[in-house]
């Protein structure tokens, strides 16, 4: 069973980044997975590497698209998004320095920050975008 379930509730109308939010949540099963499994420690680098390397991705695509319909709140969202990339950054400086590579902690930080930011950032958007012709 999935630690987290993207459905329709997670929606921003806009399916490319439907498909991006649809990665996060298999990213951080796939976490789950390991730490149920008993490789939570062995895979958290390599999970941490490829959240951080996708929602680079995620996050320049959603604020490109922001950008194209002129969203006002996008100022706001752009800085969400660095505040959630200078927190996996603090886990990965942890784990590597050893200090600490708590996978309890890191998934529900994930788990809590995704819902959220979708749930009351991300959808906040999606008026927008549909107006300006992005589905």
């Amino acid at each position: 069973m999935a630690f987290v379930s993207w459905n329709e509730s997670f929606s921003v109308k806009v399916a490319e980044l439907d498909g991006h939010h649809q990665e996060l949540f298999s990213l951080i099963n796939a976490l789950h997975d390991a730490m149920r499994e008993g490789k939570g420690r062995s895979i958290m680098q390599q999970t941490i590497g490829e959240l951080a390397d996708y929602v680079a991705v995620h996050f320049k695509a959603e604020e490109a698209l922001m950008e194209q319909a002129n969203y006002p709140g996008l100022a706001g969202h752009r800085a969400e998004h660095r505040r959630f990339v200078a927190k996996l950054a603090e886990f990965k400086k942890d784990l590597d320095a050893g200090t600490s590579g708590n996978s309890v902690a890191l998934l529900e930080f994930l788990k809590q920050w995704l819902s959220q930011h979708i749930k009351k950032l991300d959808q906040s958007y999606s008026a927008s975008l549909n107006a300006s012709g992005i589905h």
